[in-house]
């Protein structure tokens, strides 16, 4: 029988190319994400000093500012619901791949299995024909 062990490497590593394009799928989401808390977290402060502020010129400020802030925040949420797709697919594709891997793994594991247990069946087979040679041989 043939031996899987390059194929199991193989599968392996398009195991581990998947498992790193996953990761920068959810290396960008996090960025996405962190530029989102950002922006949030910045126009709460400028909302602070708008209110705090007694110039009408603040306020307006504020106002282009948020409206601003609240265009890009969209932007970040349209590419993050257009990275969810990508990063189920990448998933997908790396329980499919890992799957490949296991099953080229589980036969190469019956594989050596199957011929140890040969090998074991073998040497018994040696072993009981010595053991009736030599019997014979005393019976004689």
């Amino acid at each position: 029988m043939a031996d899987l062990k390059p194929l199991i490497r193989l599968r392996k590593y398009r195991v581990e190319e998947k498992q790193k394009v996953l990761a920068e799928l959810f290396r960008q989401t996090e960025l996405l994400e962190g530029r989102k808390r950002v922006l949030s977290i910045e126009m709460d402060r400028e909302e602070e000093l708008a209110n705090e502020s007694d110039s009408i010129d603040a306020i307006f400020a504020f106002v282009a500012y948020a409206a601003r802030v609240n265009t890009e925040i969209e932007k970040l949420n349209m590419l993050l619901e257009k990275m969810e797709p990508k990063i189920l697919k990448a998933q997908d594709d790396m329980r499919e791949a890992f799957s490949e891997q296991k099953k080229a793994e589980i036969i190469q594991e019956k594989r050596e299995d199957d011929e140890q247990k040969e090998i074991a069946r073998k040497e018994n087979s040696n072993l009981d024909a010595i053991g009736v040679e030599v019997f014979r041989r005393k019976t004689e």
